[in-house]
């Protein structure tokens, strides 16, 4: 019970924390992500995810934030970058393509 309920907070807290603005999304988007995920998020390269199928989307948005900081295969890491909170901007406009 403990256990569930801190979980519960903890989850609160961190989608508090981690709310994004898609308008601001879609600039950052636009700026860091068009060149391989491409305009519609269909992945403008071989081997991008594409979003608009959920492809990399269907984890946490914490975990989202985490894989961007640090990059994955090509993709760079954005820590020092972006902030979190332009991350999770990013984010909240990529789920917009799904």
């Amino acid at each position: 019970m403990k256990r569930t309920v801190m979980s519960i907070l903890l989850l609160m807290v961190s989608s508090a924390v981690m709310a994004g603005d898609p308008f601001k999304g879609r600039e950052i988007y636009q700026q860091h992500c068009l060149n391989c995920h491409g305009a519609d998020g269909r992945g403008a390269q071989l081997g991008m995810p594409d979003f608009t199928r959920g492809q990399g989307l269907l984890v946490s948005d914490l975990q989202l934030v985490e894989t961007l900081r640090v990059g994955k295969n090509m993709m760079p890491a954005y820590q020092g970058m972006l902030s979190d909170q332009q991350l999770a901007d990013a984010i909240t406009y990529i789920r917009t393509l799904f």
